[in-house]
């Protein structure tokens, strides 16, 4: 007997060694270990009697249980049942037809130290698939197999599949930092965490097609529903290899899975050429990163009706030497990052960098057919040029150039769409193909003025005779306050401020252009005040009134064919920025649901400090408060907003002001973050939930009487649906269960997928 077991032996696939971010594995033919258990009747871990042990030539009574070191094997027609958490090294489940339920974990959480394995045969048998269609491991979502330990593979080659396809477990891979573990087979459960280290999903490139080592859920329709089905979690600091193209994950046939989600910090680094996951919702809220291939790639994409397109992402890395093919439309909230040889081919694409810090562009040239500025905080940072073929659609936000340039519409099919936001340290800005009317949408250009603050847009209004017009802006800190030359009316100048604007490219044209620069943030008493001067001397054309006290347009209609070869800045025929005080700090926090304002100045006299507030930082500034200056306050004023919004970003600056015919002075503009992240997908909170009031906001875009909204439980179960009314949300989720849940919202303008947990 000792001989034949020493034969009938079994193939582990060993790891072996780690070289940069591969490592090798090879075989080894091994028997049963010394010490290795098995079942000889159905019962709970706990009996000793159920249990016998390998001592070298046979299997004798046990005399303790197994644990962390040990290999178990539950025989044919065995059924054993966890009634507490336990450890083992490596799990071997009988397979053979007729098997029937095998572990049942109870809603405990079985350790995995070694491989998980299905066999045929009298223990310790022969590899065979897992194919049992019965609840062969169970029996609930608290049941979970957990893969610990070091770096190894888990699932071998040929000895499990998919196809236990009514299983009731979920599987939780948390073998530490810095340990890989490998999965040769595809692999089905409830649900997939990966909670540290990197779970490798191979491809099989020993037949052809190739087969995935695919991860799917759950296909009982009884239990959890015909539709999307099962959740797969990447946790901060864990990663997923997938070497795959097609099957990376979905649920079963054509049905997706419900949830993909990387959590920040999480990391997802794509092998294939067209990799692809089927999930009906997905949350990429980590760093995507694809890498390696032989050919060109494609960005993560879908194929089931039923699965949403990953169009919405954090971060993205291009590694290695091929290139990304960019999908039609992309969101991006965090960095684009070029690290190898490869490019991003976004000559087809529209960008929308929409995060709420700052975003960087590294390690390459942008060259995209439409890019998108809606940043409600922080800078998009450009490590090289930018160049759009079509539109660039500004909404809101800062593009910091770096000293780089901008270059929009070499396509002649797209141009400027102006609506907010700004730009900032432009080596140059090129229009190509320039259009023959400008307007305020297509014809603001809007310049920050680094080094005096403030925003110094500049509009060309009018017919042009088109070209390629070119803008470049240079800066220098401060203004001469004793210009003293005259303007084309007479007008004596005593202020320009240093940094001015140059034009060129633009067709000769008879037409004259109504010219705008902005003198914001710069101390104006009357915008009639403001003028449109050279550096020293006059500018061509003829002066019109400022307009707008809260832009401060200075305006200067000039012939297209005098624009180029004059320096244009702001100028006045009265000295404008003598300031009454100085602002020596400003500062603001939250305090719980309030904002806080502190600051200080120096030289105040008898006046007015007026607070403004918006949830932008260059435009819609609100009135909100004022404080009279008081000599006894020794320069030190606060102010409380208890109307602050708790859920956005907020910008405040002061103006203080000693009189209606008196010079006003701004401090700077400060931000204060939103009391917690909530970007325009919404938020519910308290999440997770005991008791009291509970909040789901939305988007303000979205029209509330259009609003859909279905609850799913664990399990898949529909456990609401219907209108979604704000004043009813507390009445239908406070009865629930303790539980998890999945809630939805369905609106014509999109949809929002929120995980809530109630305690």
């Amino acid at each position: 007997m000792a001989l034949w077991h020493l034969f009938k032996s079994r193939i582990y696939r060993i790891l072996s060694a780690f070289a940069v971010a591969s490592f090798c594995s090879y075989s080894i033919a091994i028997a049963q270990e010394i010490g290795a258990f098995r079942t000889i009747s159905t019962g709970n871990f706990q009996n000793l009697s159920i249990w016998e042990v390998f001592d070298g030539s046979n299997w004798v009574a046990a005399s303790s249980l197994p644990d962390q070191n040990h290999d178990i094997y539950i025989d044919q027609n065995h059924l054993l049942t966890l009634t507490q958490n336990e450890s083992v090294k490596s799990l071997f489940i009988n397979a053979e037809a007729g098997a029937a339920q095998k572990l049942n974990l109870n809603g405990f959480n079985l350790d995995i130290y070694g491989t998980l394995q299905g066999f045929q045969g009298p223990a310790p048998g022969t590899p065979n698939r897992a194919w049992n269609s019965t609840n062969w491991i169970g029996d609930s979502p608290a049941s979970t197999l957990t893969f610990r330990g070091n770096s190894r593979v888990i699932i071998p080659q040929n000895a499990w599949s998919a196809q236990s396809d009514r299983s009731r477990y979920s599987v939780i891979f948390d073998p530490g930092p810095g340990q890989t573990l490998i999965i040769e087979e595809a692999f089905k459960a409830i649900s997939f965490t990966i909670r540290s280290g990197t779970v490798l999903q191979r491809l099989d490139t020993s037949v052809n097609p190739a087969k995935c080592s695919t991860f799917s859920f759950n296909t009982e329709t009884t239990e959890y529903g015909a539709g999307p089905f099962g959740d797969f979690i990447i946790e901060g600091g864990a990663q997923l290899i997938s070497e795959c193209n097609e099957e990376i994950l979905f649920r079963s046939g054509s049905i997706s899975a419900q949830l993909f989600s990387i959590l920040p910090g999480g990391e997802l680094i794509l092998e294939g050429e067209t990799p692809q996951i089927e999930a009906a919702n997905l949350q990429l809220n980590g760093k995507i990163i694809h890498r390696g291939g032989s050919g060109p790639k494609s960005f993560l994409s879908k194929s089931y009706p039923d699965a949403a397109t990953p169009n919405s992402i954090l971060d993205l890395e291009l590694q290695g030497a091929e290139n990304l093919s960019l999908p039609a439309e992309l969101f991006i909230s965090g960095n684009l990052t070029q690290s190898g040889s490869g490019e991003f081919i976004a000559t087809a694409s529209h960008l929308h960098f929409v995060g709420f810090g700052n975003q960087l562009l590294e390690g390459f040239p942008l060259k995209v057919e439409n890019l998108t500025l809606n940043k409600p905080s922080g800078e998009l940072i450009t490590e090289e040029d930018i160049s759009i073929s079509n539109t660039f659609f500004i909404q809101n936000g800062s593009l910091n150039l770096n000293g780089n340039g901008l270059e929009v519409n070499s396509s002649g099919l797209g141009g400027i769409s102006y609506t907010g936001g700004s730009w900032k340290n432009a080596d140059f800005f090129r229009y190509l193909n320039t259009p023959t009317n400008l307007n305020a949408t297509n014809g603001t250009f809007p310049f920050e003025d680094v080094k005096n603050g403030g925003l110094r847009l500049v509009q060309l209004l009018g017919n042009t005779g088109g070209g390629d017009l070119e803008i470049r802006f240079t800066e220098y800190e401060g203004a001469e306050y004793n210009s003293n030359f005259q303007d084309t009316d007479g007008t004596t100048i005593l202020y320009r401020l240093f940094s001015y604007f140059q034009f060129s490219g633009l067709n000769p044209s008879p037409n004259a252009l109504e010219l705008r620069i902005s003198a914001d943030q710069l101390i104006v008493d009357d915008v009639d005040d403001l003028r449109i001067v050279g550096t020293g001397y006059a500018a061509p054309g003829n002066n019109l009134p400022g307009l707008d006290p809260t832009l401060l347009w200075a305006r200067r209609l000039v012939p297209i064919d005098d624009l180029e070869g004059v320096n244009f800045t702001v100028g006045s025929f009265r000295t404008l920025s003598i300031l009454p005080i100085d602002f020596l700090a400003f500062n603001g926090q939250r305090e719980k649901t309030q904002a806080v304002l502190k600051w200080k100045v120096t030289g105040e006299k008898e006046g007015t400090f007026m607070l403004f507030r918006s949830i932008f930082p260059t435009k819609d500034w609100e009135l909100i408060g004022e404080i009279n200056s008081q000599e006894e306050n020794k320069g030190d004023y606060e102010f409380v907003d208890d109307q602050a919004p708790l859920y956005h970003a907020i910008y405040y600056r002061i103006k203080y002001s000693e009189g209606p015919n008196s010079l006003n002075s701004w401090s700077s503009t400060i931000r204060i973050a939103p009391i917690r992240t909530v970007p325009e997908e919404g938020v519910i909170f308290p999440n997770p939930y005991s008791s009291g009031p509970i909040n789901l906001e939305i988007p303000n875009d979205w029209q509330i009487q259009e609003v859909e909204i279905k609850i799913t439980d664990k399990t898949g179960r529909v456990v609401w649906s219907g209108p979604y009314l704000k004043k009813n949300f507390q009445s239908i989720v406070e009865p629930l269960p303790a539980g998890y849940y999945v809630i939805q919202l369905l609106a014509p303008t999109g949809r929002l997928t929120f995980r809530w947990i109630k305690k």
